[in-house]
């Protein structure tokens, strides 16, 4: 009778721990799933241009995995990039570039020197001095890539390669208006201090002689000015155009290009 009771109060024991096991790891099961769950989801999401979902997935992410967290930064600042809130994606990314691994370093890279590219883009025509220093913050970023994670004739040493293209293009573009108006501020001075010289010399006793040939000596400075900004303006336009194509391709690649409709590859 005794070993019956000994032995059933052993099953007990074993079964009260059996139970809290299985509870533990069935809990610990359901977190990972979870959190499984939420880091794919918010790929998911984004490549079906559901932004809005993204963000939410990639938030929970966060708040669930103390590992691998630049993945949900990444996912979440990308995502907050497609719609145009290029100040959160910022933060994320850069938040994201701080513990990245080296394998993931470079698409990190690429989508915030994007989100520095479209800064530069939004304030060109009001802060231009500050644009320019975007546009540089945004080459550097592209610059101090790792090779581990572009290696040559990659997806992402060219995309890397394309977005270095596309923003010295801007860059330039911006420098050639910045030239322009200046040049043409410069020229209107010019003209101005011809028209007072002209002027003393019809006040002036010299002969008629003479004011032909100033006249003649003005036309000719005149007509080489006209031909030097000519040449500006047609380099001017044609850095224009380039950056015009420029954002047609970047449409087509970039994140939030036509609209985010394309989402950039992720290396995990």
């Amino acid at each position: 009778m005794n070993r019956i009771r000994r032995l059933w109060s052993r099953l007990r024991r074993i079964t009260k721990i059996n139970l809290i096991l299985g509870t533990v790891f069935t809990l610990v099961a359901a977190y990972v799933g979870l959190t499984a769950y939420f880091g794919t989801a918010s790929q998911v999401r984004y490549a079906s241009n559901d932004f809005p979902g993204a963000k939410k997935a990639a938030t929970a992410f966060l708040r669930l995995s103390p590992l691998q967290r630049h993945i949900g930064y990444f996912n979440r600042g990308t995502a907050e990039a497609a719609v145009g809130d290029y100040d959160e994606a910022q933060a994320d990314l850069e938040a994201a570039l701080e513990i990245a691994p080296t394998s993931a370093e470079c698409a990190v890279r690429i989508n915030l020197s994007f989100v520095y590219e479209k800064q530069a883009d939004e304030i060109s025509s009001q802060d231009p001095d500050q644009s320019q220093e975007l546009y540089d913050r945004s080459l550097k970023t592209l610059d101090e890539a790792p090779e581990e994670c572009q290696p040559k004739k990659s997806e992402e040493k060219q995309k890397s390669e394309q977005a270095k293209d596309r923003v010295e293009d801007k860059k330039k573009g911006e420098q050639a208006k910045d030239d322009g108006t200046d040049d043409s501020d410069s020229s209107g001075d010019s003209q101005d201090e011809d028209s007072k010289d002209q002027e003393s010399d019809d006040k002036s006793s010299d002969g008629d002689g003479k004011k032909s040939e100033e006249e003649n000596s003005d036309q000719s400075d005149d007509s080489n000015e006209s031909e030097g900004r000519s040449e500006r303006e047609k380099k001017r336009e044609e850095l224009e155009k380039r950056g015009e194509d420029s954002d047609r391709q970047q449409q087509q690649q970039g994140p939030g290009g036509n609209g985010g409709r394309s989402s950039p590859d992720k290396p995990w």
